[in-house]
């Protein structure tokens, strides 16, 4: 697909009268002939992606334009598409070639089944990618009002008497429940494929990490508040690692037409090989993830990623105007 086919699709799809949908201003402007940077890169992203899985750009235009009218929930359900496609961009960047275009499948696995986002061959070995976004815009303003914030589970004495802001460990719980179904029914697929799930948060990435992590109750820890009813911490077998990407407000940022943070020059274009890193967590025990793989794929194991956002813990406290 080339460039001008993918704008045309948008123009064709996504409604142009406000307030009929969350992008008109960005297709009433292509319908105008103005290609708005936000729309050139996404418009870029997807006639790449289509060339290496035919049909992407359609598929995922005509999700974008069924989220009808306008708001928060809107808002959060177009960031939600906008990240698949973010991650895809960066999965088909990283796919071995073969033959004329790089060796991706968008929604692998059993007909009738939830499948993950795709899969890819990458330096050698099969990888399943799934892509989960959480709906973090309520969250951030309470963030940014409350003097305190916990980002693990911790008894209730410790904070009772603090105006605090809660984890947002649940949506983290979910995306692993979520993805261990969907990569079961992959399984049986392609069984030796290696299975990767992605999540995209803002820049505050120490809550999906401190949520997965944090030694009084991490989901990944032997105290994880996820219990069996027996009362055993629930293991995640079918997923072998974490991708927890600080990208979320990037993308916010381009769709309100604002400058991109920390030397981001498209916010739907995934690698990038300055500050922030991709931070990657190896789950307890899944299969080990090849180094080349990950660097493939822009990513960086946690413990290479410098910065107190990359650290577990349990309690902030905010100072500051």
């Amino acid at each position: 697909m080339q460039f001008d086919e993918a704008v045309k699709l948008v123009v064709d799809k996504v409604p142009t009268e406000y307030p009929k949908h969350m992008l008109c201003y960005f297709a009433a402007n292509a319908a105008r002939g103005v290609v708005l940077p936000f729309t050139a890169g996404l418009c870029r992203t997807l006639a790449e992606i289509d060339s290496a899985t035919p049909g992407y750009a359609a598929e995922m235009t005509d999700r974008l334009a069924g989220i009808a009218g306008t708001g928060e929930e809107q808002y959060e359900a177009v960031l939600q598409i906008l990240a698949e496609v973010y991650v895809t961009q960066g999965v088909v960047a990283a796919a071995s070639q073969g033959g004329a275009a790089a060796q991706v499948v968008h929604e692998p696995g059993p007909a009738g089944k939830k499948n993950p986002e795709c899969e890819a061959l990458i330096e050698g070995t099969w990888c399943a990618i799934e892509v989960k976004t959480p709906k973090l815009i309520a969250h951030a303003r309470q963030r940014s009002s409350n003097p305190w914030q916990v980002t693990a589970r911790v008894p209730r004495e410790t904070t009772k008497d603090f105006q605090l802001t809660p984890p947002r460990d649940n949506p983290v719980k979910d995306f692993l429940v979520s993805a261990e179904a969907k990569f079961t029914a992959y399984e049986g697929h392609r069984a030796d494929a290696l299975r990767l799930l992605f999540i995209i948060w803002d820049d505050f990435c120490n809550e999906p990490i401190s949520a997965l992590l944090s030694p009084v109750s991490g989901l990944l820890t032997d105290q994880s508040f996820h219990r069996t009813a027996a009362g055993a911490a629930v293991v995640y077998p079918h997923v072998d690692g974490i991708a927890v990407i600080r990208h979320q407000h990037q993308l916010l940022r381009a769709t309100r037409e604002e400058p991109l943070a920390d030397g981001v020059v498209d916010a739907i274009r995934f690698r990038h090989d300055g500050f922030p890193p991709k931070a990657f967590i190896q789950m307890p025990g899944g299969r080990p993830v090849p180094g080349d793989v990950l660097n493939a794929l822009n990513l960086a194991p946690l413990h290479a990623c410098l910065g107190a956002e990359y650290i577990p813990g349990e309690i902030i406290m905010w100072s500051g105007g």
